[in-house]
């Protein structure tokens, strides 16, 4: 047994870490702080407890997509009718246009690209930052693509799909690899899925709906991925590579 002066010693060292800990804490710099508007937003968020469901930046639930980059992401079309009449597992929550408007000004707080961004679902062993790699491999590719492989990426990234496909290979949920789609469906086929969906392998229709000059943007830009697909993937990863990421540019104040 310890003899009482160092019982006495051991409980000092851990109240100095406890005091150590807590300055630096709550000394860290604060960024610019909320608009009024988003901080309203950030009550709805705390009010519908979202964080239950979505995460920022590896905080929160793992049930819904990452929301850390959706002011980014997803348009204000989509945004509307996500939250006022929900999709899939996401329920309806009946919010005004002004809690709209409040709610997406906290997101755009919280979309900060240049710290990092958010990890899609189910442990995926670095998916953020292959994720980034791939939107940034694409993009300088696209205009060697055309207008409507743009187009179909733009509607991709909105529509949030990365939060079940993962670049170049199936997801955990049983996602297939997009790259492969036009070799694995025929056009009419393709359309289809684009329309309805695919329910019974856990793919909802699109909301709102896909109108016939979107679908055809993202059959173009599926093609593009199948045609490029290894120049693609060898990119995405020097570039994934070179990611660094410091804890410390976090909002952490404003986490769930």
């Amino acid at each position: 047994m310890c003899e009482p002066k160092w019982k006495k010693r051991l409980l000092a060292v851990l109240v100095l870490c406890f005091v150590v800990q807590s300055s630096l804490v709550y000394s860290d710099e604060r960024h610019e702080p909320l608009s009024e508007e988003a901080l309203a937003g950030r009550a709805l968020w705390h009010r519908h407890a979202c964080q239950t469901c979505h995460q920022f930046y590896g905080q929160g639930g793992f049930l819904g997509p990452d929301l850390t980059n959706a002011a980014s992401r997803v348009d204000s079309t989509r945004l509307a009718s996500l939250l006022k009449v929900g999709s899939g597992q996401m329920p309806a929550l009946a919010l005004a246009d002004a809690e709209i408007a409040e709610l997406s000004a906290f997101l755009g707080a919280m979309d900060r690209p240049e710290i990092g961004r958010g990890q899609l679902r189910l442990g995926s062993e670095g998916q953020g930052g292959l994720q980034a790699g791939f939107e940034t491999a694409v993009a300088e590719r696209l205009p060697e693509a055309g207008a409507a492989a743009a187009a179909g990426f733009d509607l991709v990234r909105t529509r949030v799909c990365s939060a079940c496909h993962y670049p170049f290979r199936a997801s955990p949920v049983g996602a297939p690899d997009l790259s492969t789609a036009t070799s694995r469906l025929t056009a009419d086929s393709l359309d289809l899925v684009l329309t309805s969906g695919r329910p019974l392998k856990g793919m909802p229709p699109p909301i709102p709906p896909l109108a016939p000059d979107e679908r055809a943007a993202i059959a173009a830009y599926l093609a593009f991925l199948a045609a490029e697909r290894d120049e693609l993937d060898a990119r995405m990863q020097a570039l994934a590579g070179d990611r660094r990421f410091d804890w410390r540019d976090l909002p952490w104040w404003e986490f769930p």
